[in-house]
């Protein structure tokens, strides 16, 4: 085996003035080195510990234009890889002899990084891809590819009949290496804690309380939740050593000088992360996913695809909340059968109630077929202009749905000066407002500022007490 370590030697005269002028040529600095008693130097030849020999060479020159002097040496191992601590030994003792003399070195070339990056590199690319394995066996025996041929509208199930590009395994793939930890380590919530807040306000005595529902609201992660029965380890344990071995890869990635020391923390690393992940991957039939789980995790995978995969995806959790507040607050059924009706649904009724209008409808459908693709479809590709158009479109969506015929009321009778009547309401609304108002958009005012007035007979509807009758077609605001 042939190694070789390259170092550029910077004197430099504003530093060590001393330094620079008695090393003036190889031979005193030879003899600079020599002043560590186990190195000696003969010829082209350097001796470590009386046992260990190296090739060696050193050349002198002055820096053009600078105060300054380097020496380029060339160490040259020949051996075995069982004699391989002698020459980094050698080495070390190079380094400290240079840095406590005041010079500069540069490393030039380090076979020796290079030897363990080699070595390195199979255990990583091993690791990785057995943690590939297990999130693509976890995620097609339990969310399954009904992803693509069940839970897709039908404009998306065409695209993917018609392109054979990509298979499931590929977008994985396409995932680097520490957002690949997330897809198990990293936590999240299933349930919105608003929810959370609500039950605990509504709660007059701590047995209305169950443990259990108040569980469900911690945020866990996949593995947490799927995989801590089967194997004996934590997340946090496993994260914690995948990361740390990410930025080791790094390290064998971008060329950066790999030690032994560095590769025995790579070789624990591997060892650590091997055993659990294999054990998951040998009682994956142990685990199961419920289907009212599947979207969440499905939602996880996708957000770790890109950044702006997870932006929409942070943006839609907005748009769903944002469908249910109005839904309750419109005391339309949201739960059906004890879970919560899927968005798509809610946003149905919504626009059959007039709630939202055709083209607000329209819109969210749009934006949800694309939530779909980028979920769940795993052959085609989403380019990055793609989806940052949906987010702009999704944002404005929001800000419209977030714009409430409550707050439209409030703030028509805020400019009116607290109360006004149906016609000044309807007057300032349809000059203000920043949606398309529907047909039946006054219907809609009327029954908003009924079920959020405890003077009506709707009142008991899910609203709020914001507004008071004052006459036949006059309102006003409860708090003025």
């Amino acid at each position: 085996m042939k190694l070789v370590t390259e170092f550029l030697v910077i004197i430099e005269k504003d530093t060590s003035e001393a330094f620079y002028t008695l090393c003036d040529n190889v031979g005193e600095f030879n003899k600079l080195l020599q002043s560590d008693p186990e190195i000696s130097i003969q010829k082209n030849e350097l001796t470590y510990r009386k046992t260990s020999k190296f090739k060696y060479e050193a050349k002198t020159n002055l820096v053009k234009g600078k105060s300054q002097r380097f020496f380029h040496l060339r160490i040259e191992f020949n051996g075995e890889e069982t004699e391989i601590d002698g020459y980094l030994a050698l080495l070390r003792a190079v380094k400290s002899v240079i840095h406590r003399s005041g010079g500069r070195r540069e490393t030039l070339w380090d076979d020796l990084s290079l030897h363990y990056s080699h070595k390195a590199y199979p255990l990583i690319h091993n690791v990785e891809n057995l943690m590939r394995k297990l999130i693509t066996f976890f995620m097609l025996t339990n969310v399954g590819t009904e992803w693509v041929t069940e839970a897709s509208p039908n404009v998306v199930k065409e695209a993917i009949d018609k392109s054979k590009r990509k298979q499931y395994l590929d977008v994985l793939h396409q995932i680097d290496f520490s957002h690949l930890g997330d897809l198990l380590f990293k936590v999240y919530q299933t349930k919105d804690v608003a929810k959370l807040y609500e039950s605990l306000a509504k709660a007059t005595k701590l047995d209305e309380l169950k443990l259990d529902e108040l569980k469900a609201f911690v945020a866990t992660s996949n593995w947490e939740k799927y995989f801590s029965k089967i194997v004996s380890c934590t997340d946090e344990y496993l994260n914690k050593r995948w990361k740390q071995l990410y930025e080791y890869r790094c390290m064998v990635a971008h060329n950066a000088l790999i030690g032994k020391s560095e590769y025995e923390s790579i070789e624990q690393l591997v060892r650590e992360l091997e055993g659990h992940l294999q054990k998951a991957i040998d009682n994956i039939g142990k685990v199961s996913v419920p289907q009212e789980d599947r979207e969440q995790v499905a939602e996880i995978v996708a957000s770790n695809l890109s950044a702006s995969y997870g932006d929409f995806i942070q943006l839609w959790k907005s748009f769903e909340v944002t469908l249910l507040e109005i839904a309750t607050n419109w005391a339309l059924e949201t739960v059906h059968h004890g879970l919560p009706r899927p968005p798509i649904y809610i946003l149905k009724l919504l626009h059959e109630k007039e709630i939202v209008d055709n083209d607000l409808f329209r819109e969210a459908r749009d934006l949800w077929f694309f939530r779909n693709r980028l979920i769940h479809d795993a052959t085609t590709s989403i380019s990055e202009q793609e989806t940052r158009s949906y987010i702009i479109r999704l944002d404005e969506l929001l800000k419209v749905l977030r714009q409430s015929w409550k707050d439209e009321i409030v703030s028509a009778l805020r400019a009116l000066g607290g109360k006004g009547s149906l016609s000044s309401i309807y007057e300032h609304i349809e000059n203000h407002s920043v949606r398309k108002l529907p047909a039946t958009w006054k219907a809609t005012v009327r029954y908003t500022l009924q079920i959020n007035s405890s003077t009506t007979e709707t009142s008991q509807r899910g609203g709020e007490d914001l507004f008071c009758h004052l006459a036949k077609g006059q309102w006003g605001l409860k708090d003025l």
